[in-house]
């Protein structure tokens, strides 16, 4: 969690939607461990999830004091280390972390553990950073949601090794068809995101859809090759939030699985048809 997020949190800005989106989306996720992570943000030590709530209600409180007895609001970060070192003594010291180590940290934070791709929340901060330039700046701004057909069968042919194996690949496919410029992310399970920057063209987005398509086909596992369904939504200079640009994604992506899978789908509904034909069959669900 960033320390700006963090400081939002606090009370030291209002929080916008997208602010108020990440912290649920971080409770959701981390759950108890939500105010370990608060508290780690500020002083890079640990705290147990329990005493770390209640230790957050106190920091705000003396935040509050602070700032009433000066006439100013006192930062969460300073508030934060003067009641650890001043009134708990918990912080007998101050620690100095290098700037190599502190990026090392914020990187593992960031990305997926198993792909190296920028992880759920991430994406979605990214996401929502992209979509305020293209506002702001009209640069433009594409997304390719991505997942893998029948990847259920993967796993339950090869084992999840057999499955972890393909994730990496098609992780590494993203990366190599990707523009430098493009952000390749993994949103949990076989789902992938890719936020294409610069760009408002959907047909530019559709042609690095079908590489990314033709790439993954190259991969194989049990003997079958792997096959991946592609949804694209573009955002032109109409006023929008990053979740309707997902949510546009989203449904281009089950429309494509809809319609036969192995395929890439725009926002609307124009589809682009497998180029390969009369591969071996595989078992198939009724949806990923």
């Amino acid at each position: 969690m960033s320390v700006e997020l963090v400081a939002a949190f606090a009370g030291d800005r209002d929080l916008t939607e997208a602010d108020r989106a990440r912290v649920r989306l971080h409770r959701e996720e981390r759950g108890d461990l939500l105010y370990s992570d608060l508290l780690y943000s500020v002083t890079r030590h640990h705290f147990d999830p329990s005493p770390a709530r209640a230790l957050w209600q106190q920091i705000l409180s003396h935040k509050s004091a602070l700032s009433d007895r000066l006439g100013r609001n006192v930062g969460i970060a300073v508030a934060t280390l003067d009641y650890l070192s001043n009134i708990t003594g918990e912080l007998q010291t101050t620690t100095l972390t290098s700037e190599g180590y502190v990026a090392e940290i914020e990187s593992l934070a960031m990305r997926d553990g198993m792909t190296g791709l920028f992880n759920h929340t991430t994406c979605h901060e990214l996401l929502d950073l992209e979509l305020r330039n293209h506002q702001r700046y009209g640069t433009g701004l594409c997304v390719l949601l991505l997942d893998i057909d029948d990847f259920k069968s993967i796993n339950d042919q090869g084992g999840h090794q057999a499955g972890d194996r393909v994730l990496v690949e098609v992780a590494a496919a993203l990366v190599e068809e990707a523009r430098s410029c493009d952000v390749c992310c993994r949103i949990g399970g076989d789902e992938f995101l890719v936020i294409m920057r610069f760009t408002n063209q959907p047909s530019d987005a559709s042609k690095l859809a079908e590489r990314v398509r033709t790439r993954a086909a190259r991969i194989a596992c049990n003997g079958h090759r792997v096959a991946v369904s592609i949804g694209v939504a573009a955002c032109d200079h109409r006023p929008t939030t990053s979740r309707a640009l997902f949510e546009e994604a989203d449904r281009a992506l089950r429309k494509a699985k809809s319609n036969g899978k192995n395929r890439v789908t725009l926002g609307d509904g124009r589809s682009s048809q497998p180029a390969t034909r009369g591969r071996a069959a595989r078992p198939v669900r009724p949806s990923s």
